[in-house]
């Protein structure tokens, strides 16, 4: 079951890049001319081009609506059907209004997979697998940009079989239906076994709690420390679970910092201009090579590197705190942005802002795509899981829209600009949301509740620390005169 899971991990974080990247301005122009035979004009490429975002959008904020009746892995199984059928009409030319409509369908199955698969990967797996797991959701993602682009390459050399470009979703949604057929077979065993441990836990507190009013301090001192042994964690859960209940509301306080964490980092995220970079890429690296094809070729050096950092990037993330290497991604995309902009401002050669595009993107890849993920799929706590998840992707792609617009604006002699504004928001959302976040480096999903929980106790403690000494010091001054 487990590798079920990491498959259809996979295939979800793949079907993310390919779906994104796999409708170029080249073959929105052989589409057009073969179904409406007019030319092409901005705001039909700009409709075509941003239409699978707002789906996307879309489908983030109605993740709530039926993930709670249908559960993750049945939600997930009617979504991948879905989508299937919707790249078989796909292939089919009728008009360019057509095609928006269903790339906007498209959209929508496209980021409720992405989103929903996360939550799956962290209710089952355990955190060292979960962190294993999201990671491969990153790299794939990249290899489905990178496959993209190297269809586009294929296709580019007759744009007449354009509708390829559709197939192999078809193919990669036929086996995921597979492999979730699979787990949702093995998911009501778990499921009854984890209700039966969960019990067994219970029962064993509940008697550790008895014996403890009956029994020496030495004694206690003894169950203690076997339990220790047996796990971490366990005198832990014991002494917090009477204190919070995970059926509570968060206090407002704590509310407000877990969304504006959730909001912050989602919009970071697309700020850094990654999406934008890459839907532009054949028309950013245009004049680096005198070819007709020189556009897809930087593509495809920009999705190989990509690809690359990933597993670069893979062991770092698995094995470093989360913040701390979001801090860092953080850091290191706003200073290339900035670089970018001063690049753009005194005419560097395309290859000098190649270079520093492919470092931005090593550094996004370290911290803010990778540990971006691994948030939304662990720290939301469980009352309210589904919708803080949904409101972060949600917010992620209305970011990504937004920011593939703002570019769209400056390019064409003004693209400093854009690289400022980009520069800005990572840094600021970005620091912001690191520092406000919590960490949840190889800790449970119970941890990382208790951990939001206790937000508003750490204070309280601090201040009454705080008090403590004042009140001492007081005492001292007494005590002298």
């Amino acid at each position: 079951m487990q590798i079920s899971i990491k498959l259809v991990s996979a295939i979800s974080g793949f079907n993310w890049g390919y779906s994104l990247s796999n409708l170029p301005v080249q073959i929105i122009e052989q589409y057009i001319q073969n179904t409406n035979k007019q030319e092409i004009t901005a705001v039909i490429l700009s409709t075509l081009e941003v239409a699978i975002c707002v789906g996307s959008a879309f489908g983030c904020m109605a993740t709530p609506l039926y993930v709670n009746k249908l559960g993750l892995t049945n939600s997930l199984r009617v979504l991948f059907l879905i989508f299937t059928f919707i790249n078989i009409i796909t292939m089919i030319p009728v008009h360019w209004i057509y095609l928006v409509i269903v790339r906007f369908i498209s959209g929508i199955m496209t980021s409720s997979i992405s989103s929903l698969s996360p939550l799956l990967v962290a209710e089952i797996l355990a955190p060292h697998d979960r962190e294993q797991t999201i990671m491969m959701f990153t790299i794939c993602l990249n290899i489905g940009v990178l496959v993209a682009y190297l269809m586009h390459l294929f296709v580019s050399f007759d744009y007449n079989f354009w509708f390829m470009s559709f197939a192999l979703p078809i193919i990669y949604s036929i086996v995921a239906l597979y492999f979730l057929q699979t787990v949702n077979k093995v998911q009501k065993q778990q499921r009854a076994q984890h209700l039966s441990n969960h019990s067994d836990d219970l029962i064993t507190v509940q008697a550790a709690q008895i014996d403890n009013d009956m029994m020496p301090e030495s004694s206690i001192q003894f169950i203690t420390s076997g339990a220790e042994e047996t796990s971490n964690t366990f005198q832990k859960r014991v002494e917090t679970a009477p204190e919070s209940s995970f059926n509570q509301k968060l206090t407002r306080s704590q509310f407000i910092r877990i969304v504006y964490v959730t909001v912050s980092l989602g919009m970071m995220q697309m700020f850094s201009g990654v999406d934008a970079i890459i839907v532009y890429a054949s028309e950013i690296f245009g004049s680096l090579f005198s070819s007709s094809r020189a556009g897809i070729y930087g593509s495809l050096i920009l999705g190989t590197f990509n690809v690359f950092y990933s597993y670069v990037a893979a062991p770092f993330a698995e094995q470093q705190p989360r913040r701390r290497m979001l801090m860092i991604g953080v850091l290191g995309v706003s200073f290339f942005h900035f670089l970018n902009a001063f690049l753009y401002k005194i005419h560097a050669p395309t290859i000098y802002v190649l270079i520093s595009l492919l470092l931005l993107f090593l550094f996004y890849i370290l911290g803010p795509e990778p540990i971006v993920f691994m948030f939304f799929s662990e720290m939301f706590p469980q009352k309210y899981k589904i919708q803080l998840n949904g409101l972060g992707y949600t917010v992620n792609w209305i970011s990504s829209i937004v920011s593939v617009f703002i570019f769209d604006f400056f390019v064409g002699g003004r693209e400093q600009y854009v690289y400022v504004i980009f520069g800005t928001l990572t840094f600021t959302l970005g620091v912001s949301g690191t520092l406000l976040a919590p960490e949840t480096f190889h800790k449970s999903l119970a941890e990382i509740e208790l951990q939001i929980r206790s937000w508003t106790k750490k204070q309280r403690r601090i201040k009454e620390k705080k008090n403590v000494k004042v009140n001492m010091n007081d005492f001292k001054v007494e005590g002298k005169a």
